[in-house]
């Protein structure tokens, strides 16, 4: 589960339902060797896009290696951040190097319970080899 806990999840859900969210994005973009979020936005239900406001929830933030997990009050817009990196934790697809990926982090309100998905897009380099004879089999006259 991506959420720290279910009464997590729950206010969450709740706080973003009382927006009157009907879709939840949090898109991110990677290559090289970095990777960040590139927005966070709500669809109301007048299909409006929106920024996500400054309120608070308390939650447990991600953290790496045997740091101590902390919870604390943070805004909506962090919250999701860290909820799409834990997603791409967990999916463990390798969205930021090389030719790097994109996606999206989608809460869709339209479903009944509300659904978490996420979409990424890996970029991959191909190459077409192409092969020719270049010898010159005629006689210089």
């Amino acid at each position: 589960m991506i959420y720290p806990s279910k009464l997590q999840k729950e206010t969450l859900l709740t706080q973003l339902n009382l927006l009157g969210a009907k879709e939840v994005f949090v898109e991110f973009r990677g290559g090289g060797d970095d990777g960040q979020i590139e927005s966070v936005y709500y669809i109301d239900r007048n299909d409006e896009h929106l920024e996500i406001p400054k309120d608070m929830i308390s939650w447990t933030q991600m953290v790496y290696g045997d740091k101590p997990k902390l919870t604390k009050e943070m805004s909506l817009v962090d919250v999701l951040e860290d909820l799409c990196y834990r997603a791409l934790d967990e999916v463990s697809l390798d969205w930021c190097n090389n030719e790097g990926g994109q996606g999206h982090l989608h809460i869709d309100f339209t479903q009944s319970p509300p659904t978490t998905h996420l979409d990424i897009g890996i970029n991959t380099m191909s190459t077409d080899d192409h092969n020719y004879d270049m010898d010159d089999d005629g006689e210089d006259e």
